[in-house]
């Protein structure tokens, strides 16, 4: 074919003068037509099965289902606590979650044997509250674990509150703030409550202001009692359980230890009657002054020598905080501080130590137990409290109830050294 340049440059010339804007403007852009914004649609609210099993799940975390020895993360400054109860003559010992920000109640529990070759075993069991010691737990919609305030009920700015199911596990109390209950008034609470428990007819509230941590005594009806005082003196001064504790020791009974059990007051719930035993202690000598005893005493941060903080320690600190419950002849102890980990058989009227129990720690192996794998039950629909009362009113027996009930309160288990003294 032959080659004309001619005709190409006739077939570009017009191409040329468009470029140079010489013809027709080229049709504007499409405008894009109005977008409009999907959202999402909000997430369901979260149901209380929802928060049950968050809270499954992340105590699970903590003590793995089926550990058969205490994971060593229990050691550390905010780890749940471990607390002791006797249900059906079972030693039954329950990690207590603390952390103000999560509040899980019960992580895990065990029931451990207090005597015979076995002594120390620890067999795991689902985890649920112990029947009379109260727990702090998060308000959620306005309810706390199902059991639902009055809406005109004030919700505390921590969103804590604190419960405690009675020793059958059929009735619960619930303590929130000031505005749905009459701790106060004639013979009430003065301070900041800290703790509720139920044992037997009467309800506990422990409260404390800085310096001192008295208990008061209330009917389930919600009429106050008083607080438990001292035995003896004029002043009629209250008895305080700071740098000791109290102790759910049976179904007719609690107790209050002073100074790393230096004293125990014993009260009848029923009458109101009291009783105190004196544990005998080892004289200081030159280990510690008296003033360096009592600056402890007000301040556990005090600054002591190195000799009296080792006699301290040896003598008081374990007891201090420590859970009791009582057997026919002698109190099971659960220890803290240096000997966390310990039960310690304690006699029941000279607070001599008998001998010590000592439950397995999990090494870095065994991590806590075996794999997770229990899925929490389904709670039901929450029932709402009552305002009329001043503790929330009896319920039926929820999902996190204790499992297993005793007719009349725990009973005292077998005594680790019966027939041994």
């Amino acid at each position: 074919m032959a080659w004309h340049p001619a005709t190409i440059a006739r077939v570009l010339a017009p191409v040329a003068l468009l470029a140079c804007g010489g013809g027709a403007k080229p049709p504007a852009a499409p405008k894009p037509a109005p977008t409009v914004e999907v959202k999402p649609p909000p997430p369901p609210p979260e149901t209380e099965q929802d928060r049950e099993k968050r809270r499954h799940d992340d105590a699970l975390a903590i003590v793995p289902d089926g550990a058969t020895c205490l994971p060593v993360a229990l050691k550390n400054p905010g780890a749940p606590r471990l607390e002791l109860a006797a249900i059906d003559r079972d030693a039954v010992v329950c990690a207590i979650d603390q952390e103000r920000t999560r509040l899980l109640g019960a992580v895990a529990c065990w029931t451990v044997e207090v005597s015979g070759p076995n002594a120390g075993v620890m067999t795991y069991q689902p985890a649920t509250p112990l029947p009379g010691r109260g727990f702090a737990v998060m308000i959620d919609d306005h309810c706390a674990r199902g059991f639902c305030l009055p809406k005109d009920v004030k919700v505390p700015s921590d969103s804590v509150a604190l419960m405690a199911w009675n020793l059958e596990g059929t009735k619960i109390a619930v303590l929130v703030g000031d505005d749905s209950f009459s701790i106060r008034g004639d013979k009430g609470v003065t301070s900041e409550p800290t703790a509720l428990h139920w044992n037997g007819e009467a309800l506990f509230v422990e409260a404390s202001d800085g310096a001192t941590s008295p208990v008061w005594v209330f009917k389930p009806s919600g009429t106050a009692v008083g607080p438990i005082e001292a035995l003896g003196g004029k002043d009629k001064a209250p008895l305080s359980t700071r740098n000791g504790s109290f102790l759910l020791l049976d179904a007719k009974r609690v107790a209050i230890s002073e100074q790393g059990l230096s004293t125990l007051t014993i009260y009848e719930t029923d009458t109101g009657k009291r009783s105190k035993l004196v544990r005998k202690v080892p004289a200081p000598g030159g280990a510690c002054k008296k003033d360096e005893l009592d600056a402890r005493w007000h301040d556990a941060s005090a600054n002591i020598s190195a000799k009296c903080k080792d006699f301290i320690d040896r003598n008081y600190t374990h007891l201090i905080g420590a859970d009791a419950v009582a057997g026919t002849k002698n109190l099971l102890v659960m220890l803290r501080g240096p000997r966390l980990g310990e039960l310690a058989v304690i006699d029941a009227k000279t607070l001599a130590e008998h001998k010590a129990i000592k439950m397995p720690w999990c090494d870095a192996a065994q991590g806590g137990g075996p794999k997770a794998s229990a899925a929490p039950a389904a709670a039901p629909p929450a029932p709402t409290a009552d305002k009329a009362s001043s503790f929330a009113p009896a319920a039926e027996k929820a999902p996190d109830a204790p499992a297993r009930k005793a007719k009349a309160g725990p009973k005292k288990p077998e005594d680790p050294d019966a027939g041994g003294q």
